[in-house]
């Protein structure tokens, strides 16, 4: 009798467990990303993948090479600094006709790309940041930092009209 008490518990269990799975099923993935990191600061999640709008600009402002657009100012915010000094690395693809500004990437199937023309990166002041090249040295102090820049538009000969848009990325290097 005890023997059939007791596979009569263990035959409960299982059907217990196997009703139970239902409520460990899986609906969706959830990936978390990350780095651990020994770094003077480390950069603000909003800095990370942010979008610069240039504007719309008349192509007439920039009809010959060496014209500039109004520039457009950005920040990268930098969080737990300890004091340093840090420099700032702008890369990608480089313009075919200057290549210390960035090249214009394709726009969506069906639109037109402009021409003739390059993204110039500068520091707050207007000098300008050399794709590839270290900025100016910046000052950190401990805590949150903000570091300024400006881009704009730079004609490399008569700017023809359409979708002008270029992508960089960003180094910091700390001493």
């Amino acid at each position: 009798m005890q023997k059939k008490a007791a596979l009569l518990n263990a035959a409960a269990f299982a059907v217990v467990g196997l009703l139970s799975q239902g409520a460990f099923a899986a609906d969706g993935t959830i990936n978390f990303e990350g780095e651990i990191i020994n770094s003077t600061c480390s950069v603000s999640p909003k800095s990370q993948n942010m979008t610069v709008p240039l504007g719309k600009i008349k192509s007439s402002v920039l009809k010959v090479a060496g014209d500039l657009s109004t520039p457009s100012k950005f920040t990268i915010d930098l969080l737990d600094c300890d004091a340093a000094k840090a420099k700032v690395t702008f890369s990608g693809p480089p313009d075919a006709i200057n290549t210390d500004l960035l090249r214009l990437a394709g726009g969506l199937v069906g639109t037109t790309q402009a021409t003739n023309v390059g993204v110039r990166i500068e520091d707050s002041s207007g000098v300008q940041i050399k794709l590839g090249q270290e900025s100016q040295e910046y000052a950190v102090l401990p805590g949150a930092n903000s570091l300024q820049f400006q881009a704009r538009y730079q004609a490399t000969g008569q700017s023809t009209v359409g979708i002008a848009n270029a992508t960089a990325q960003f180094t910091i290097a700390y001493q």
